[in-house]
């Protein structure tokens, strides 16, 4: 028995270049866009599981009202907290907190985010929201809408990654209104296998202006 697991990135808020964590940043209609756009190829859900951040649950709420879907709002499945730095620009920040802001972003396992929810504390909260899903959904086919830092925790859980020590925030991008699909066979243990990775519906989701690197989360 598989449990499919769709992991759909939020579209493009209207607060961009920013550590875009706790702080309710809601869709830009191009991200509402985007999102309209995702979820034509997204079909035959059982359950449609969202962030409570308006850039997530707003949509959320909207799909499961227009479908008759079964829509869960969750709050593990928010982004990570980033304290006293949530919501500022990242232009600010590195000129407020140089060598605070470098260090996070080289070893964010070490250096938190002033008031901050710690990456290990963040990746605990992820396991655990997942392993409630899988219990509670076994075999079902589930679409969860949410942010970037969320879907690279789950990607590098799936491939058996170190994501408690922060390396899998760089690996690879996570672009706004993007699919990523995760199988999970139920045996003895689980067998998770990554079946899509970024999959993307509408071009140049990201602006030329900001650079993929920075888009740590949100």
């Amino acid at each position: 028995m598989n449990t499919e697991i769709f992991l759909i990135r939020h579209g493009e808020p209207v607060l961009t270049g920013a550590l875009l964590g706790s702080t309710d940043s809601p869709l830009s209609q191009n991200g509402w866009t985007q999102l309209e756009t995702a979820f034509k190829n997204i079909e035959d859900i059982d359950l449609l599981v969202s962030s409570p951040l308006s850039r997530c649950a707003a949509f959320a709420q909207y799909y499961a009202d227009e479908n008759s879907q079964l829509l869960h709002i969750e709050e593990d499945w928010r982004e990570c907290h980033f304290g006293d730095w949530d919501g500022q620009t990242y232009q600010s920040l590195h000129q407020k907190y140089p060598q605070e802001v470098a260090r996070f972003f080289s070893v964010p396992a070490v250096q938190t985010p002033p008031q901050g929810e710690s990456l290990l504390d963040f990746c605990h909260r992820v396991e655990n929201a997942l392993t409630s899903l899988l219990q509670s959904y076994q075999g079902k086919r589930i679409a969860i809408l949410t942010h970037a830092g969320i879907i690279r925790t789950l990607v590098a859980w799936c491939l058996k990654m170190d994501y408690t020590q922060g390396t899998h925030l760089r690996r690879f991008a996570v672009d706004y209104a993007s699919m990523t699909h995760i199988s999970i066979y139920h045996g003895d243990n689980l067998f998770p296998q990554l079946l899509n990775l970024n999959q993307t519906f509408v071009q140049e989701i990201y602006p030329k202006s900001v650079p993929v690197v920075a888009e740590l989360a949100d």
